[in-house]
């Protein structure tokens, strides 16, 4: 490789390093990033496609990180009220449907069989043959009886 183009890959190193000092990323990306510098270095690799690399890789690690924060929102929202959140409850309720089942709510336990699930309800009947509407809202935790 001659002067001319050491030179031009040198400046293009800079720069590179630069925009990376620029980033927030973790550990493994860094070295992925500095596996690639080695290789515009030793190579004269094709520093625009190593860019996009680089690119991509901090897309993927921000999509990754976004997910990670939705989940733990989730988490977080469980948490403060105690409960799965709703979408939750409602499936494992149609999963139960025609079962016995105990829902704790904010008063106490509530016993009986589930007969439908609605939007953001539960219609139980029970042993008296009386029908029970429980809102998601108020149910903590699920427990099927034998």
């Amino acid at each position: 490789m001659g002067h001319k183009r050491l030179r031009e890959v040198a400046k293009e190193l800079k720069k590179i390093r630069k925009w990376l000092e620029k980033l927030d990323l973790d550990d493994s990306t860094v070295e992925q990033i500095v596996s690639l510098l080695e290789d515009i270095a030793d190579h004269g690799g094709d520093t625009e496609r190593i860019l996009r690399r680089i690119l991509d890789e901090e897309q993927e690690q921000r999509a990754i990180l976004e997910d990670e924060r939705e989940l733990l929102q989730a988490i977080l929202a469980e948490l403060r009220t105690g409960a799965p959140p709703v979408e939750d409850i409602g499936d494992e309720l149609e999963d139960l449907i025609g079962e016995r089942v105990e829902i704790t709510v904010n008063f106490g336990p509530v016993a009986g069989t589930v007969i439908a699930v609605r939007t953001d309800y539960v219609v139980l009947e029970d042993a008296l043959g009386r029908f029970v509407y429980v809102p998601f809202a108020s149910i903590q935790a699920v427990a099927r009886l034998d």
